[in-house]
This record gives C-alpha cells, structure tokens and sequence, in this order.
C-alpha cells in the first residue's frame, strides 16, 4: 500500500508557511494561483494568502501529487 498524507487545512494561512508545511509532509509539487483581480502571479508567497486549496482539506494524497494554492495579496 503506498504511503500517503493528509492534506492540512492551509486556508487563511501566510503562501509562505502553507508552502512550508506542505514540503514537511513530503509534498513539493506545490502551484500557487492567484484570485486577486490586481495581481494575477504570485511571485513571492510569503506575500499572500490562501483562500482556496485543492486537494481539500482532509483529503489523502501521495506526497509525490500536486497541489495548488489559491490566493490573494496581503494589503
């Protein structure tokens, strides 16, 4: 049986900590989005937060998957 993880909820969390936490799990296929009309790339994560996340919280997943982070620009 594979190994696998369980997604923590990272919504409202720092892109730079959420990313942190992922990568302590084993998983580094992170893809961070933007949901901000006035920013559409995030180009420095520890500059926005997580709004949306898939897979979901509580979903288990091959630390080897992808992931990606939906987020907005901290003001």
């Amino acid at each position: 049986m594979p190994v696998t993880v369980q997604m923590p909820s990272l919504i409202g969390k720092n892109g730079a900590v959420a990313q942190d936490r992922l990568e302590s799990l084993g998983v580094t296929d992170v893809t961070f989005g933007s949901a901000d009309p006035n920013a559409s790339v995030v180009l420095l994560p520890q500059n926005w937060k997580v709004v949306k996340q898939s897979p979901a919280p509580g979903a288990r997943m091959k630390p080897g998957g992808a992931v990606v982070l939906t987020c907005v620009k901290l003001a």
